[in-house]
């Protein structure tokens, strides 16, 4: 299964999301969506009797113990922009290492609305925690099916400050699949940098009703940079509310012994 990296200083929906699921496992964490230091105990001792590597961070070989907890609403959907061979060969090759089976889009017309209908057909609804997308982008755009181009022009093969009232419509159908700890990242190039890195996010987050991120600087992508951002984040939160809020809202897992 494909996993999100997470460690000490990360802000994110997501860390909500492992905070509860911890709790599950019999911690007693606030769910505030920050990885703080306790947060980090709480992984550790989670990961002591498990003879995994105590080293408090929630990747490759600790995340599916966890998700144990959560069963089937904590599963991952990566959608990749191939027509720059390189997310191909780099993207593409790490998801699946991990196990996961990432949605290839290529060059093409219409290419959000052709991801929104592949992602559509591989999740049950409501089944979805989060919903990661692959490319190149830059401040208040993320390419779809474009490769490095992001160019507004409109072959609508990325989502921009620009198309995001045509393609509302089509990015609202993505919404049904989504469970209650349900969130996006877009894992390109300063797409949530600066006033239209906002307006993006929050469009699309009020949209799908879900927390939405991405990061504020360029991500250089393969490896560990696959499943993790590099650098700073923004994250829009349905409503304009807090992350905190959001990570409270959310419902307990039932308490269980994980193996």
């Amino acid at each position: 299964m494909s996993y999100p990296y997470l460690r000490y200083g990360d802000t994110l929906p997501a860390v909500g999301v492992l905070q509860k699921l911890l709790n599950g496992t019999g911690a007693s964490l606030v769910a505030d969506g920050i990885f703080g230091a306790k947060t980090k105990a709480a992984v550790e001792r989670f990961q002591r009797p498990r003879r995994l590597v105590v080293d408090g961070i929630v990747g490759k070989n600790t995340w599916p113990r966890l998700a144990v907890v959560g069963g089937a609403v904590v599963k991952i959907i990566d959608c990749v922009d191939v027509f720059d061979p390189d997310l191909f060969r780099l993207e593409v090759r790490d998801i699946r290492n991990a196990g996961g089976n990432p949605i290839t889009i290529g060059g093409m017309s219409n290419g959000v609305e052709q991801a929104v209908m592949d992602i559509v057909r591989a999740a049950q609804p409501g089944s979805i925690f989060l919903l990661r997308f692959h490319g190149h982008g830059s401040s208040g755009s993320a390419g779809i099916s474009d490769g490095r181009g992001g160019i507004p022009g409109e072959h609508l093969s990325s989502i921009h400050t620009g198309n995001l009232a045509r393609l509302r419509p089509v990015i609202g159908r993505l919404r049904m699949i989504f469970g209650p700890y349900g969130c996006v990242q877009f894992m390109h190039c300063s797409t949530g940098r600066g006033p239209n890195g906002r307006q993006l996010l929050a469009a699309i987050a009020n949209e799908l009703r879900v927390p939405v991120t991405a990061g504020t600087r360029d991500q250089l992508g393969g490896g560990l940079a696959t499943f993790r951002f590099e650098g700073p984040t923004y994250t829009a939160i349905p409503g304009g509310g807090t992350l905190k809020a959001w990570c409270n809202a959310l419902p307990n897992f039932a308490p269980m012994s994980v193996p």
